[in-house]
């Protein structure tokens, strides 16, 4: 919706609103009123007829040659007063006429049958029950306006006449109002309400066409004076014509530097962009950049290489032409960007025609916009899996690796004596509680704990050199099951609800059952002991395609920016009184399995963990070992 729409509705609703607001107060006014004068005239009219009753009754009683002598005789006489008197009848005709919501004034007897009526018709039948007057003028006036407009209902001002002698009543004097009546002496009230809120509807829209278009005639010019900017020609100080506001004068001169200021900036953003090019020819991974259209708008020379075309030829070209799904490096990069979940170091086989087959790792990296995190583009990275850079990773983890191992052998000393004693006191304890299947269970536990931490250690010695796995079929959802119910105890201290999500398809691996394990306990205690308030860890086991993937997502106050690139780096650690060892530990046991682990995590949100490994084939789930047992690192 453009300004000038905005502009022209706003005034619009503005003034209808105004008059709408008005029109309301001035009708909630007269309905308050018209409701008053009713029931204050329907009064007037019950006392009227009841002063009248009463002297017309004393006057005719006094002319009887007999009087009555007891109440019973008093009461027939009355009654037979009331019926046969026609200047009484005509007394209730009169004053229902003077009033215009009036329908009927009857005055009926002890039994409840009218005497008299305004409506001869009524005479002698039972006087109707009506809702009282007096309570409905109680609600508010929308409530009694939506009763007018929407009912069709007559309304009574009742008032009784008695003696002392007796409790009941022995004349009712009624007085009916009908709000068909009532709606039509507040219709011309709606008609002008209407009528108001009409004209006040035309007059804003026609307010609303001559301002918007008063207040736009200036940044119609502003705008044709931007289009010049943009196409990168010059915007004159004289533009503005005679009787223009200074405002717009101002504007115009600043919108003449702004255009110097634009073609300066276009100018260095192409310089820029050949210094990035140039700088891109120089690496030796290919870097290649789309827009949020996924069209190429960047990419090295050494891409030319990589995918057998000329770069030129692919810029502006789309991301399905330039990766066509139907390859398998093609596949893994639309994946990533259709599902915006990024990939780190893929290996994927490219097949070259005329080449030999190379082997590429595969970034792809998802640009976006903070906070909206809308898609600003994609960044495609590729390199050789045997380049050098490839080898310096290696380099690295070996660092990571020998730093390690300066701390295994005081680590261990101070562990394994504790252990061996609790081992020691644990086969005491067992002998003395006896056979108890409960008690054996919850030890046996125990006993396997113990024995896990021990090869922990003795792993954790032996970090740097090469170590023998125990390949076996492992089911990560069972793996994760385990984890679950051991860290339950811990978390629920601290009110953190970890949740298994182990999926339909089983997600089985080979790989050592006890060095996994542990690998997946030290993400999840450290997920645990990230909630210090409580929340909620979801572990997660999914098998897509021949990857198998272990995400562990917590709540807590996730990593900032800067630290999340040492969080795998040995001795480092952000909790007071960590080792700075579990990661690390869980980095060197992944790469063992040849699988990957990655991190993302978002300040005051939480952290995710990817654990991801290759899926076993069907002759190593069938209990076939590999040709190769053992992994150094």
């Amino acid at each position: 919706m453009s300004l000038k729409t905005r502009l022209r509705l706003s005034i619009v609703a503005l003034v209808v609103s105004i008059v709408l607001a008005l029109s309301a107060l001035n009708l909630h006014s007269v309905a308050t009123a018209r409701f008053e004068d009713v029931l204050e005239r329907a009064r007037m009219s019950a006392l009227q007829v009841q002063s009248v009753l009463i002297q017309r009754l004393n006057e005719r009683t006094a002319q009887r040659p007999t009087p009555p002598v007891n109440l019973d005789e008093t009461k027939a006489v009355w009654s037979e007063i009331v019926r046969s008197d026609q200047d009484l009848t005509s007394l209730l005709k009169d004053t229902m006429a003077s009033s215009r919501t009036t329908v009927e004034i009857a005055i009926s007897g002890e039994d409840g049958r009218i005497l008299t009526s305004s409506n001869p018709a009524t005479v002698g039948t039972l006087a109707r029950k009506l809702p009282s007057l007096e309570n409905w003028t109680r609600k508010s006036p929308w409530e009694k306006l939506w009763d007018i407009f929407t009912q069709r209902l007559d309304y009574e001002v009742r008032m009784p006449l008695g003696v002392a002698e007796q409790q009941a009543p022995v004349f009712e004097i009624q007085v009916a109002v009908s709000s068909v009546l009532l709606r039509n002496t507040l219709a011309p009230q709606m008609w002008y309400f209407a009528l108001a809120l009409l004209v006040s509807f035309l007059s804003a829209l026609a307010l609303a066409v001559l301002v918007s278009n008063l207040a736009f005639r200036p940044l119609a010019r502003i705008s044709d004076a931007i289009d010049r900017i943009a196409r990168g020609e010059s915007v004159r100080d004289d533009l503005p014509g005679e009787g223009e506001s200074k405002e717009y004068t101002a504007l115009q001169s600043k919108l003449s530097v702004l255009g110097q200021q634009f073609r300066g900036a276009r100018e260095d953003a192409v310089q820029l962009r050949g210094n990035i090019e140039r700088l891109l020819e120089r690496l030796e991974e290919v870097v290649l950049l789309f827009d949020r259209n996924d069209r190429l708008i960047v990419a090295g020379r050494s891409a030319e290489n990589f995918l057998g075309r000329g770069r030129w030829e692919m810029f502006g070209r789309g991301l399905d032409e330039v990766f066509p799904s139907s390859t398998p490096l093609g596949a893994v990069i639309q994946s990533a960007v259709q599902l915006r979940h990024p990939v780190k170091d893929h290996l994927v086989q490219l097949d070259r025609s005329g080449q030999a087959a190379a082997r590429l790792l595969v970034n792809v990296d998802l640009l976006e916009d903070f906070p909206s995190h809308e898609r600003l583009g994609t960044m495609v990275s590729l390199r050789d899996a045997e380049s050098r850079r490839q080898l310096q990773s290696q380099l690295d983890v070996s660092t990571r690796l020998e730093a390690v191992s300066r701390l295994t052998g005081g680590v261990a000393h101070e562990i394994k004596n504790p252990l061996n004693a609790i081992a020691l006191h644990l086969e005491v304890l067992k002998s003395r509680l006896g056979s108890d299947p409960e008690l054996e269970q919850e030890i046996g536990i125990i006993s396997s704990e113990i024995t896990r931490l021990d090869r922990v250690v003795k792993t954790f010695l032996d970090f740097t050199r090469p170590v023998d796995l125990r390949l076996a079929t492992v089911d990560l959802g069972k793996l994760v099951r385990e984890v679950a119910t051991l860290v339950e105890p811990q978390a629920r201290t601290t009110a953190v609800e970890v949740v298994a999500d182990i999926g339909d398809e089983p997600a089985r691996i080979r790989g050592d059952r006890d060095l996994l394990k542990q690998a997946v306990l030290n993400v999840v205690m450290n997920g645990v002991e990230a909630m210090k308030s409580g929340g909620r860890l979801e572990i997660q086991v999914r098998r897509s395609g021949e990857d198998c993937t272990v995400r562990v997502s917590d709540q807590g106050p996730g990593i900032p920016p800067e630290l999340r690139g040492k969080i795998f780096n040995l001795y480092f650690t952000t909790k007071g009184k960590g080792s700075g060892i579990g990661l690390a530990m869980t980095f060197r046991i992944v790469q063992l399995h040849n699988g990957t682990i990655d991190c993302t995590s978002e300040t005051g949100k939480g952290t995710t963990f990817w654990l991801r490994f290759s899926a076993a084939g069907e002759e190593e789930t069938a209990g076939k070992e590999p040709a190769a047992a053992v992994e150094k690192s």
